[in-house]
């Protein structure tokens, strides 16, 4: 499962915006997430599928797909990124021809229903992909949204020879949770737990080959969903080389009624069997602030201490 790093950006460059997944809710709303991009310091370029919608989509599976290989495939692209998640991005998948866009080595950024794109381009296509915030975040100006956006902009122009310490690039807005204690290395995996799983049984599927760390986070999920999802990680086999779990936001992941766990909880004792490190607390998901993370970067999770160390090179 190696995956070569994307190609580095600089402030000007041109990128593409597409809509893999679904549309906006109201498409009066297109020109502020369009500035939103903008306001990161790029050059953005608006592709069709930003202004189609058949039903809960963007346009049709076909209209998405070709929107993704041309933002990739075109020169004048130096990275690709996503007006927002929803539902949809799998269709696109058999269409894809993932070796090939991943040759291009441009960054790719996304989250949610993105996960079924982050991880094949990664596990498929052999490059590093960003788990960060669609444009609709960065709207707004408060401070935790400038947290965001800068964070962003770190990976965006940072380089290919960073190393992130989680503890310090997230502070004071990460709060280390530590489920299990111990340490891990890998490369990471994983993104939005309810759209990872599935993956399962589909080519798609990352095979990790050797140790690796799950990153999990996820919206509107009861408890007990949460436990149904990584129960079936485990009993799939997937789980059999994970060396530790990184666990991100939860957001409005309330146990049901009568339930009496709350997410961590039910994460916490559902993986307990595995004994392998878990830390939780990490700003990654759909809260704010929320804090990129790149798929399929080598990584060292100490639960103990409390730290995330990603290496994107």
């Amino acid at each position: 499962m190696p995956a070569k790093p994307y190609a580095p950006i600089n402030p000007g460059d041109e990128v593409a915006l597409i809509a893999p997944s679904s549309p906006l809710p109201d498409p009066a709303d297109l020109l502020d997430h369009v500035a939103a991009c903008e306001g990161l310091g790029l050059k953005v370029r608006r592709f069709p599928t930003l202004e189609l919608r058949v039903d809960y989509m963007a346009g049709t599976a076909k209209q998405r797909a070709a929107d993704i290989t041309k933002a990739f495939l075109d020169p004048k692209i130096k990275a690709v990124l996503c007006l927002r998640g929803g539902f949809s991005a799998a269709h696109t998948l058999p269409l894809l021809d993932l070796k090939k866009l991943g040759a291009t080595r441009k960054l790719f950024s996304g989250f949610s229903d993105l996960t079924m794109l982050l991880n094949p381009l990664m596990s498929v296509g052999g490059l590093m992909t960003l788990h960060a915030p669609t444009m609709g975040v960065f709207r707004k100006a408060d401070d935790l949204t400038n947290a965001s956006r800068e964070a962003l902009k770190q990976f965006l122009f940072g380089g290919i020879d960073a190393e992130y310490s989680y503890r310090g690039l997230c502070e004071p807005h990460f709060q280390p949770v530590t489920l299990r204690k111990g340490r891990a290395e890998g490369r990471i995996v994983g993104g939005n737990l309810s759209v990872f799983v599935t993956m399962i049984g589909t080519p798609w599927m990352p095979k990790t080959g050797g140790p690796f760390i799950l990153f999990i986070e996820d919206v509107h999920e009861k408890a007990y969903k949460l436990d149904r999802y990584l129960t079936h990680l485990i009993q799939s086999g997937f789980m059999k080389n994970v060396a530790g779990v990184a666990v991100g936001q939860f957001t409005d992941c309330a146990p049901a009624q009568h339930d009496q766990g709350a997410a961590l909880a039910v994460i916490g004792r559902t993986l307990a069997p595995l004994k392998i490190p878990v830390l939780a607390g990490f700003p990654i998901g759909h809260d704010l602030p929320s804090y990129p993370l790149p798929i399929g970067a080598k990584a060292v999770l100490d639960a103990t201490k409390g730290d995330l160390v990603v290496r994107v090179k």
